[in-house]
């Protein structure tokens, strides 16, 4: 689920806030369906897009590419690279033994560690590229308010 922040009257961030939260906070009359809210992707919208619990954006056929899609679907990636690592290795030491080439029962999980290591880094170098867009966004917003 989705952490929304507002800014509050001092220009303070005030959150991570659920859906539920800015629901009340409505309701009790301390930010109104206008108020400015964003959440952790970035993505700025008015309260009442979240009260609403209406989407702000369509995600995957965003063709503004207003909100970010990786740091869901990496996470997924990376447990199918896992799956079809271990497939590739066992069919690759399987393949050894039964073709009379006993070297690729040494090399066939060599390789995949190795890959797998590769594979997890480039994983964590994408989100950290997209936190790092995140945190940007954050700070230009902040600069923009003193």
């Amino acid at each position: 689920m989705t952490n929304w922040y507002y800014y509050n009257t001092n220009g303070e961030k005030v959150g991570p806030l659920k859906p539920t939260d800015i629901k009340t906070l409505a309701s009790q009359g301390v930010i109104t369906s206008e108020t400015v809210v964003a959440n952790d992707t970035g993505l700025t919208v008015a309260a009442k897009k979240v009260l609403t619990f209406q989407s702000p954006s369509p995600g995957f056929f965003d063709i503004g590419f207003t909100r970010f899609i990786t740091n869901t679907w990496t996470s997924i990636l990376w447990l199918l690279t896992i799956f079809l690592t271990f497939i590739g290795c066992g069919g690759a030491m399987v393949f050894g033994a039964s073709n009379g080439a006993p070297a690729l029962l040494f090399i066939a999980p060599i390789v995949a560690v190795v890959f797998l290591l590769i594979m997890r880094m480039s994983f964590e170098l994408t989100i950290v590229l997209f936190r790092i867009e995140t945190h940007l966004r954050e700070i230009k917003e902040n600069s923009k308010k003193v």
